[in-house]
């Protein structure tokens, strides 16, 4: 290891070299290194660090992403026609939800299964270290101000290669499990006309959230906690101010809560939880077991809405201004 200390170190911030035989200290020249290693000292390293928790929930948070499009678009599909009128059943709708997301669960479960150690739910990565790791394309050594010495490589081995897999594979269980979902169990009904809008919208936010990664991954990674939860912050305010009762009389906080229990509603909150949860853990990593406490805020946005929407109503603000 003697001529390895010696060695002279290689140009730019993510250019390494390969040692092709350790003992007679045999390496390549500089350049970029293969999948799966990283560069460490000019040297070349194997990426076994286990994954880390967060880690794992920046994984889970793209899948979030795209079951939650895939609910949007199913929910707006429904919300164009009328439940009663169309005699719309409950275990149909289910299903039509059911569907996209057994799609995302069997695609998030496939890329695990196929990056190493293959075959396990476990991931080996790359040690992560800073934002540039990301974008390791911007930091290409000049050669004498000249050549270009081309080190581009995926330094955060697998979560950039990961996520775009993961979309592929999202597209393709759709397009091969969807028509066997329509054909066994809504055939030419109308819940299969929902599930085609879905599919189309699929079609087009799938490829969004895919060119979003690649431009974006590495900021996405580090701010998706408070990404999570300041827009699920703003969307259940924006759904409880639609689902509460306007009239503002003795009542109204009865009517409202027992508006908020309704299947749909009560789905959508329930979906707010979730994300709260999920973001409050991504935030803090529990990495002590008070952290544990902070979990007890996610019901504090809902009971802080239905405290302050009598205050804050805008006919009521309106009525004062006149």
């Amino acid at each position: 290891m003697n001529c390895l200390s010696q060695m002279e170190a290689c140009p730019g911030k993510y250019c390494a070299r390969t040692v092709l035989n350790e003992s007679a200290c045999v390496l390549t020249d500089c350049q970029r290194c293969e999948r799966g290693f990283r560069p460490d000292q000019s040297l070349c390293v194997p990426c076994v660090h286990p994954a880390q928790l967060y880690d794992y929930m920046y994984l889970v948070f793209m899948f979030n992403i795209s079951v939650v499009l895939h609910f949007f678009y199913v929910d707006k599909s429904f919300s164009l026609v009328k439940k009663k009128k169309n005699n719309l059943k409950d275990s149909k709708i289910a299903v039509v939800y059911a569907l996209p997301l057994v799609e995302c669960i069997m695609a998030l479960i496939t890329t695990f299964l196929v990056f190493p150690p293959y075959g396990s739910l476990k991931l080996n990565a790359c040690e992560l270290k800073e934002l540039s790791d990301w974008y390791s394309v911007l930091f290409n050594p000049q050669i004498d101000y000249d050549n270009q010495l081309n080190c581009t490589q995926e330094i955060v081995y697998p979560f950039y290669s990961f996520v775009m897999v993961y979309f592929l594979l999202v597209v393709a269980y759709m397009l091969a499990l969807r028509p066997i979902g329509k054909r066994l169990l809504f055939q030419n009904s109308i819940y299969s006309i929902f599930l085609n809008k879905s599919t189309f919208s699929a079609l087009y936010f799938v490829p969004m959230l895919f060119l979003i990664h690649t431009m974006a991954a590495g900021v996405i990674y580090y701010t998706y906690p408070v990404i999570t939860l300041v827009v699920f912050l703003i969307s259940n305010n924006f759904h409880l101010s639609r689902s509460v009762n306007e009239e503002l009389n003795k009542n109204s906080l009865i009517d409202s809560l027992k508006r908020m229990t309704n299947k749909r509603n009560l789905f959508i909150q329930l979906v707010h939880v979730y994300f709260y949860l999920f973001g409050i853990v991504a935030l803090t990593r529990l990495r002590t077991w008070y952290d544990l406490f902070y979990l007890l805020c996610v019901p504090l946005p809902l009971a802080f809405f239905m405290m302050s929407y009598k205050h804050t109503n805008p006919k009521r603000l309106s009525t004062y201004w006149e």
